[in-house]
């Protein structure tokens, strides 16, 4: 009998919960749809209220989404949203178009890390084709472990370099796989920000930078950052800098 009361008890509270998220999922949808037809009837205002009410409960916002609240932060003249939202939808969707506009306000406002160098260019590469280059990756690393397991079973001799090969390869394929987790994008928020040589509210400031530029964030510890600015690995407060991605 107790089981059975469980179970009822369960069914109800599940059915309510999917309940809640449908009619929040709904709400978002109406949210969206009511900010669109403002936006497209030029009511710029209410629709960005809207839209970035509805921004934070949305999973997977659309690149178009970002583009117009872009859009709408340029003609308020805030360029630091502009170049935030744009960032957002580049990440989601690189392409030479919004590279042009972000090159275009970042020299605008003579604003460094926007240029497309040889790291920035290696991780876009990596975003764009992660999937298909991990994809391969494994499947030759597959073919290799069989390869040399199947020269163990039958007692062939394997040399010690290609057991290393594969060791050195799989480790490859490890730091792709974690390489999301451990690099991001992020722009400084506000002027007069502090760059430190260790995260330490007391170490040594090695530069102070004001709002709009871009950075590299490699890994961190606590409420700190570390950034890759100048040739340099730095450190910085988590609360001054807005990620990207």
């Amino acid at each position: 009998m107790q089981a059975y009361y469980l179970k009822k008890i369960i069914f109800f509270f599940t059915f309510y919960l999917a309940t809640i998220q449908l009619a929040y999922s709904q709400s978002d949808v109406n949210t969206l749809k009511k900010a669109d037809s403002l936006y497209k009837t030029d009511n710029f205002s209410q629709a960005e209220v809207l839209f970035e009410q509805a921004l934070p409960s949305i999973e997977k916002p659309a690149t178009t989404l970002f583009l117009k609240l872009a859009f709408i932060k340029e003609k308020k003249g805030d360029f630091l949203k502009t170049l935030y939202y744009l960032n957002k939808a580049y990440q989601q969707e690189p392409n030479e178009k919004i590279l042009s506009k972000l090159n275009e306000i970042a020299q605008l406002h003579e604003l460094k890390g926007y240029e497309l160098n040889d790291f920035n260019f290696l991780i876009l590469f990596y975003k764009k084709y992660s999937g298909f280059l991990i994809g391969t990756m494994l499947i030759l690393g597959i073919y290799i472990f069989y390869i040399l397991f199947t020269k163990r079973y039958k007692r062939h001799y394997t040399p010690f370099n290609q057991k290393i090969f594969l060791l050195i390869y799989l480790s490859g394929i490890a730091l792709l796989l974690n390489l999301p987790d451990k690099y991001h994008q992020g722009i400084i928020n506000h002027d007069g920000v502090l760059l430190r040589a260790e995260p330490s509210s007391v170490a040594p400031v090695v530069e102070m930078i004001d709002r709009g530029h871009r950075l590299n964030l490699i890994g961190g510890t606590d409420i700190w950052r570390r950034v890759y600015w100048k040739d340099k690995f730095l450190y910085l407060k988590e609360s001054d800098i807005w990620l990207v991605e």
